[in-house]
């Protein structure tokens, strides 16, 4: 979903950063007449079953955008299929606003239809954002601050592979027009800001495998994805590369209130691919973009334990690194990082959580306040 923390440092990444079960029932008697009593029971509580509205004012904090509030109105929308394994839609609009003077107002839908034999989702939003460029390679010594002005639109449209229950395949399409601003002042008094505007517009191949048992908090299960996106001039972008970005997760639990999560990713560009949509590592404890080459790769795991029906904690160790080519990956030198945080399942019905995490890295730390997991 939109609220997920993930993925690229790109206008769209920040974007995509802020705006992403039926009770079970007693064995059936053999008696035909009773198991078709009970299945239509079923079909009543699937359609008398309410969505629910969700309007939060949500404290951001982290050390991409600074501090401030995100206001969202999420709408969760009612299961609608008889199996509890097949994902609740979510729609939503949001602003936000921090420290930074960074600023964004969205909205996305995040759905199914035909009992999940296809999958969809579209985002669409404006805003502002004050970053820092730390330069390509790892150096993060390199800082050099910048303002982006753009407008973001993506969709993306996936059906199941006949024959099987849990592989999609499909395609995405990401559109982003931005004006970018460097200001070299601190460097270079007399040089006055450097402006330019660039068009991004990709269209890609997307795989993925989902056996997550909930797709808001899963316990079980695996979720992994394989997108290949390609740039041309030819469908309006300013620009010609193209990128691969691979992740797996993997769901194991380990008591009836503790799970274990794994997560692993890789992500490689080729071509003339504009700097801020170089991979970068995604790794909590300092800020996106920090790390950014060619290529990169990290590993995750995390421990997740409800001490509570609707309060949880976690902690987690990260690492990974970038290179210029994914075969010096190995050779690069290896970020870590550590840390904690708290959870509150903000709804009775639905497993969506707002989290706080803080995060330790080498030589650097930061906090995190967010809706939904880190993966």
């Amino acid at each position: 979903m939109l609220f997920r923390v993930c993925n690229k440092y790109s206008v769209a990444s920040i974007f995509l950063m802020f705006i992403f079960p039926i009770i079970g029932l007693a064995a059936l008697k053999d008696d035909v007449v009773e198991q078709a009593d009970r299945a239509n029971e079923i079909k009543s509580a699937v359609r008398e079953k309410k969505g629910t509205w969700l309007p939060v004012p949500i404290p951001v904090s982290n050390p991409t955008i600074g501090t401030g509030l995100q206001v969202a109105l999420l709408y969760l929308h009612p299961q609608t299929s008889e199996d509890p394994t097949v994902p609740s839609a979510t729609s939503g609009v949001l602003g936000m606003y921090t420290d930074s003077d960074s600023w964004l107002a969205g909205a996305f839908h995040d759905g199914n239809y035909k009992n999940d034999l296809y999958r969809y989702r579209v985002v669409a939003g404006t805003g502002e954002f004050n970053l820092d460029y730390y330069g390509v390679g790892g150096d993060p010594n390199v800082r050099t601050p910048f303002n982006a002005k753009s407008d973001i639109a993506m969709g993306q449209f996936l059906r199941r592979i006949p024959g099987t229950k849990n592989f999609y395949l499909g395609l995405r399409y990401l559109y982003t027009e931005s004006n970018v601003t460097f200001d070299f002042s601190n460097s270079i008094p007399d040089l006055p800001p450097v402006s330019d505007g660039m068009t991004t517009s990709g269209l890609g191949v997307l795989f993925n495998y989902d056996s997550r048992d909930n797709n808001y908090y899963p316990t079980s299960g695996s979720y992994s994805e394989f997108l290949w996106i390609r740039d041309k001039e030819s469908i309006g972008s300013d620009f010609d590369f193209d990128k691969l970005d691979i992740f797996s997760n993997y769901y194991m639990p380990v008591s009836s209130k503790s799970t274990l999560a794994f997560r692993a990713t890789l992500a490689n560009a080729n071509g003339n691919i504009p700097f801020y949509m170089l991979p970068t590592l995604k790794l909590r404890g300092f800020a996106v973009g920090k790390y950014q080459d060619k290529s990169s790769f990290s590993g995750h795991i995390e421990w997740r334990h409800k001490f509570l029906p609707r309060w949880g904690v976690i902690a987690f160790y990260e690492a990974g690194s970038v290179a210029k080519t994914v075969n010096k990956l190995l050779q690069a030198d290896l970020i870590n990082s550590v840390g904690t945080g708290i959870r509150w399942q903000v709804t009775e019905d639905k497993k969506l959580n707002l989290g706080i995490d803080i995060g330790y890295s080498d030589g650097d730390s930061a906090v995190y306040v967010k809706v939904g997991e880190h993966f």
